[in-house]
């Protein structure tokens, strides 16, 4: 399994929204090898983190060439919300532990 993160700094006036679209599915979740996909805000850090996690870097891929990962990613208000550019990292799983009350929860909304 892998995980891609995305760091941005979003201006305070423009959370929200920055927020909401990313409650919006655009298909992600229909995408063979997703796994779920989950967003970190800013307490004691910079920035959001969001991260999805995929079976493999191909079902990565494939999402991102898909119309879906484009009609996501169209709407270019979202990025010239970013303070500052955004910053993609591709990690692979390399330990996994949980427990059946794991404090991560990948909403259905």
């Amino acid at each position: 399994m892998i995980v891609v993160s995305n760091r941005v700094t979003i201006p305070d006036e423009r959370v929200e929204t920055f927020e909401e679209r990313l409650r919006t599915s655009y298909g992600i979740e229909d995408r063979p090898g997703f796994r779920g996909m989950t967003v970190l805000a800013p307490v004691d850090a910079e920035g959001h983190i969001t991260m999805t996690f995929w079976e493999t870097r191909e079902d990565y891929e494939a999402w991102r060439e898909s119309t879906a990962f484009e009609s996501a990613h169209q709407e270019a208000s979202a990025e010239r919300a970013f303070k500052t550019g955004n910053t993609v990292e591709v990690h692979e799983v390399a330990v996994d532990r949980s427990t059946t009350e794991s404090p991560v929860h990948v909403s259905e909304g």
